[in-house]
């Protein structure tokens, strides 16, 4: 692989970031019977595919007259790339994207043994069937050529990057503004019904104030879902990530990706 100039490298990372968003999206929208643009970022491109994909042909390049050590070479890498991927993802973000923890033999959650197999069964494909074609579309190509090709996809890929970070940031603070948000309410809940036991001349007032400030937090809660529903991005951002979950914050994960998947069904309506 350390044949290939850098801007080869970067068209078959493309080309295969390209490859794992259509199968992702194709699997995804059979599954749910519905178009679905699936993956972390907007355009048709899943990183981690692209990453996997030079990962493994990197791990395996030196061991190509060895199949079986492709296949756990492959397997291996792409293994533990899945593994931090999905932990600092989820450190970052306080959300799972992926989720392996109904899976036998899974670690954390991140990996599980049936997708460490297709990896490496994957890793048998990409070295001896898929990347020949691939390297005979790229030969079609002058260096300049590929040059021209690949530097506007860089730049929109960066631009739909950093966008799809904000998106996922943007997410995680209203996560852990709602969760915020209910715990206050349930503090205020609790204050009202030791407000109606004791009841007293000011009895009226405190139950008012206390109403409206869960009535604000709730509101504010609404809200911040409902900005979620206008912007390209953080819409896409939870419909295009349907297995998104989290553990800590489950229940508000889920309450978002409810309020948003039915906002948009009501809009088609």
């Amino acid at each position: 692989m350390m044949q290939y100039s850098f801007t080869r490298l970067l068209f078959f990372f493309f080309v295969y970031c390209f490859f794992g968003w259509c199968i992702e999206s194709t699997y995804v929208s059979l599954h749910s019977k519905k178009l679905t643009n699936r993956g972390f970022m907007r355009g048709p491109v899943i990183p981690i595919y692209g990453c996997g994909a030079m990962t493994l042909l990197f791990a395996s390049a030196p061991l190509l007259k060895w199949p079986v050590a492709v296949f756990f070479a492959g397997m291996v890498a792409a293994s533990i790339l899945e593994y931090i991927t999905g932990a600092v993802m989820e450190a970052v973000f306080k959300v799972r994207y992926w989720d392996y923890s109904t899976e036998k033999f899974n670690l954390n959650g991140y990996i599980c043994l049936w997708t460490s197999v297709c990896w490496g069964l994957l890793s048998l494909a990409m070295n001896y069937l898929i990347q020949k074609p691939v390297e005979a579309l790229s030969n079609l190509f002058t260096e300049r050529e590929l040059q021209l090709i690949t530097q506007p996809i860089a730049a929109l890929f960066i631009i739909d990057l950093t966008l799809s970070f904000k998106a996922a940031f943007d997410v995680r603070s209203v996560i852990v503004y709602a969760e915020k948000a209910k715990e206050e309410i349930r503090l205020l809940q609790k204050r009202m019904d030791v407000v109606l036991a004791y009841a007293g001349e000011d009895m009226e007032a405190k139950k008012a104030e206390i109403t409206a400030g869960i009535e604000n937090l709730r509101r504010n809660i609404t809200d911040r879902f409902e900005d979620f529903t206008k912007d390209f991005y953080k819409r896409g951002a939870i419909l295009g990530n349907p297995t998104l979950m989290s553990k800590k914050f489950k229940e508000t994960v889920e309450s978002v990706k409810q309020y948003v998947t039915e906002k948009k069904t009501d809009r088609k309506d």
